[in-house]
């Protein structure tokens, strides 16, 4: 009979056992599928109408809403300059009247996001339903455009 030969040491352990990694990855593969439509049903809904639809949307609605952001800080409210201040209680006003709750929102080039999304914002708590964010054309510092251009 052959006898095994008794080695002193271990030899080392060369194989990697990747059960481990395989099984991390699938529970964080399953994580992402989970989480991933929460991600994505929260926020802004940003939707570019094409320029015949635009028309058309318009002529069918009445404007009730339409707030415009200067970048030297003016706020005007139907073409009409508002504070900030009273802004939240105008706006709030109009909307009770209004039959859509729709609220425009444009801004010039130079203003933060931070300050279009604060007036959004706004808008939403007092009462509006619906929201669009509108881009104008046209100089800086200029009056807002009327409301029938955009």
């Amino acid at each position: 009979m052959r006898r095994k030969k008794h080695l002193d040491f271990e030899s080392p352990i060369t194989d990697i056992n990747v059960t481990p990694l395989v099984d991390v990855c699938l529970v964080l593969v399953i994580i992402f599928l989970v989480t991933a439509p929460a991600i994505y049903q929260s926020g802004i809904t940003v939707s570019s109408p094409k320029l015949k639809q635009a028309e058309e949307g318009h002529q069918a609605t009445e404007l009730k809403v339409s707030i415009f952001l200067s970048s030297d800080g003016r706020v005007f409210l139907n073409e009409q300059q508002v504070s900030a201040q009273d802004l939240p209680h105008q706006v709030g006003e109009l909307l009770k009247r209004s039959p859509n709750k729709l609220v425009i929102v444009s801004a010039e080039d130079n203003v933060l996001h931070d300050r279009v999304v604060q007036i959004l914002d706004m808008a939403k708590q007092k009462g509006a339903l619906r929201l669009s964010v509108l881009k104008r054309g046209g100089a800086q510092g200029a009056a807002p455009a009327p409301s029938g251009t955009p």
